[in-house]
């Protein structure tokens, strides 16, 4: 499955020059953890993470005796961003997307399209794929499979993300096209393809 399949889109920016509590009402309205930061022409300088905006903005409590200089926290978001940004494309494979989210040990990934942001895909993007109903899941590959095939050449089984197609016509040239067709739906864990028994089982 394509990124542009589970992004989340438009994307919520803001820029350097955005105050650190308009970004933190943004985040908590929208319930993000990451915003993308972009310039003026938008395009992506980097991302603000609820552990940036967060940092040094709480006061010690007074009932702790402290020596430590007390200092004003930055009020723009371009003084506490994070500069050096895991992005990915919309044409990226989510598998691969989702290795790298989690070898860089990241929530959150901006999706650019030519330096612009086009969306975010987020961990909970993915679960929210993962959790789509099976039923919705079967309506959306049988329509997808009747724009490239003759409509009822298939039967559509799903069970927790994983469907089984019985192909009445049993031409298995075409059978590797049509697993890719239905892997392409958001939601689906795998795909398989099988000829129909002689007694239309």
């Amino acid at each position: 499955m394509l990124v542009s399949r589970a992004m989340s889109t438009p994307a919520v920016t803001v820029t350097p020059e955005t105050s650190v509590k308009h970004a933190a009402e943004l985040m908590a309205s929208h319930g993000f953890t990451v915003l993308p930061v972009v310039d003026a022409s938008l395009a992506l300088v980097g991302v603000v993470s609820e552990g940036d905006l967060v940092a040094d903005r709480f006061p010690r409590d007074a009932r702790w005796p402290s020596d430590r200089r007390v200092t004003a926290p930055a009020g723009e978001v371009g003084a506490v961003m994070t500069r050096r940004v895991v992005t990915a494309s919309p044409m990226e494979d989510v598998r691969e997307l989702l290795a790298r989210m989690r070898s860089q040990r990241v929530r959150a990934v901006p999706v650019c399209e030519r330096d612009s942001v086009v969306g975010v895909v987020t961990f909970q993007d993915l679960v929210k794929v993962l959790a789509r109903a099976d039923d919705r899941i079967a309506a959306d590959v049988r329509r997808r499979l009747a724009v490239y095939t003759t409509p009822g050449r298939f039967t559509t089984d799903v069970r927790d993300g994983t469907v089984v197609l019985t192909d009445r016509m049993a031409d298995r040239d075409e059978w590797h096209t049509i697993r890719v067709l239905a892997e392409q739906i958001p939601g689906v864990v795998r795909a398989q393809v099988v000829a129909a028994t002689q007694d239309g089982g």
